[in-house]
């Protein structure tokens, strides 16, 4: 025995349908957006950190020593100063 159901009901039950359609794209369009956005930032991240890296090489490249740095011209030190005495009086 088969239960008739009146047209509105019908028309109800495929409007839902419809309507969790739209809301799952709606939520598919937000999740898409957020991969999008933190792929940027990976990007971005992934530059600067290319960027630390070149500045740490070339850092350690001059220092890669624990001796004090020589100076390449013997004129740019200070000569010592001279020894003074008191005068006696």
């Amino acid at each position: 025995m088969k239960i008739l159901i009146p047209s509105r009901a019908r028309n109800r039950n495929r409007q839902g349908g419809f309507v969790a359609v739209i809301v799952m794209m709606i939520l598919l369009g937000l999740i898409l957006a957020y991969i999008v956005a933190n792929l940027h930032a990976l990007a971005t991240l992934h530059g600067d950190m290319k960027v630390v890296e070149q500045k740490q090489i070339q850092r350690l490249a001059r220092a890669s020593t624990n001796a004090p740095p020589v100076p390449q011209n013997p004129a740019d030190t200070n000569p010592p100063a001279p020894a003074t005495q008191p005068a006696n009086q």
